[in-house]
C-alpha cells in the first residue's frame, strides 16, 4: 500500500513539474521600469541604462524598449512567448502601437525580439535580424548578457530615433531635442545659382580681359608662337631687327 502511495505522490509530482514548464505563463509587467530579469542574468547597471533609453523615447515619440529574461517557455515558442509578452505588458503607445520587447530564453539558449503593428513597416523582420546579429548575438553566445542587451538596447534606441526624427536629451530626463533642420528647396536651388554666377562672372572677365588686352603671339624658330612677344634683339653686325608677326 505505501508502495502504491509512493507511486502516485511521484506521478502527481511529475505532473505538476510538468503542467508547469508547458503551461509557463507570462510574468506580469515589472513596475516602474522596463526591465523583467527572471533569469537573473542582467546587473541593475544594464537595467538602468535600458530603463533611461525607454523614458527618453517614451517622452519623444512614445516608443518604449522593453527586456524580460527568463529560463524556459514552457510549450510556447520563443516568438510566441515574446508577442505573448508585449501584449500583456503594453510596451509602447497605446494608439501608436510602437512598442519593442527583447526576450532572452537562458535555458534554451535562444532569443527574439518583436515588435508593435505600428513599426513593422519601418523594423521588418530582416531589419531586426540585422540589429540582433550585430549587437547582441556575440555578447549572448559569451554568456555576457549585460554586453549584448546594451548595445541592442543603444542599436534599436537609434534605429527608433531615426524612424521618428527626434533627438531626445537623456541628461535631461528625456526632454527632446530639436532635430536638425534640413535645408529647404530653395535653400539648396539658391546655393547652386550662386555657384552658377559666380563662375559666369569669371567667365565674362577672362573674355573682357582678352577683347581690351589682346594676346600677340610671335611666331620663333623652334617651338612655333610664344608668349609675351620676343622683343627685338641687336644682331651681332648692329642694327635692331624684330622677327616677323606670324602670318
Amino acid at each position: 500500500m505505501k508502495q502504491v502511495r509512493r507511486t502516485l505522490a511521484g506521478l502527481a509530482l511529475a505532473a505538476v513539474l510538468l503542467t508547469g514548464s508547458v503551461f509557463a505563463a507570462v510574468p506580469a509587467a515589472p513596475e516602474g521600469s522596463c526591465v523583467l530579469d527572471e533569469a537573473n542574468v542582467l546587473s541593475e547597471r544594464t537595467e538602468q541604462a535600458v530603463n533611461d533609453l525607454t523614458i527618453a523615447l517614451s517622452e519623444a515619440c512614445g516608443a518604449e524598449i522593453a527586456v524580460l529574461t527568463v529560463d524556459f517557455t514552457g510549450a510556447s515558442s520563443t516568438a510566441d512567448y515574446a508577442a505573448e509578452a508585449l501584449n500583456s505588458w503594453g510596451v509602447g503607445d497605446r494608439d501608436k502601437n510602437n512598442g519593442v520587447l527583447l526576450l532572452l530564453v537562458i535555458g534554451a539558449e535562444d532569443y527574439y525580439c518583436t515588435v508593435g503593428t505600428g513599426l513593422e513597416k519601418d523594423l521588418p523582420p530582416q531589419k531586426i535580424d540585422d540589429l540582433l546579429w550585430n549587437n547582441l548575438e556575440e555578447g549572448f553566445a559569451k554568456g555576457d548578457y549585460d554586453a549584448g542587451v546594451t548595445a541592442f538596447a543603444n542599436a534599436m534606441y537609434d534605429e527608433l530615433c531615426d524612424i521618428y526624427g527626434v533627438q531626445p536629451d537623456q541628461s535631461t530626463g528625456g526632454s527632446v531635442a530639436p532635430a536638425p533642420e534640413r535645408p529647404s528647396f530653395l535653400a539648396r536651388i539658391g546655393g547652386f545659382l550662386t555657384m552658377v554666377i559666380v563662375l559666369l562672372v569669371l567667365i565674362a572677365l577672362v573674355v573682357l580681359g582678352s577683347i581690351l588686352h589682346p594676346v600677340r603671339y610671335v611666331r620663333t624658330r623652334w617651338f612655333g608662337y610664344s608668349y609675351p612677344p620676343i622683343p627685338p634683339r641687336r644682331h651681332f653686325y648692329g642694327g635692331w631687327s624684330r622677327r616677323p608677326p606670324p602670318p
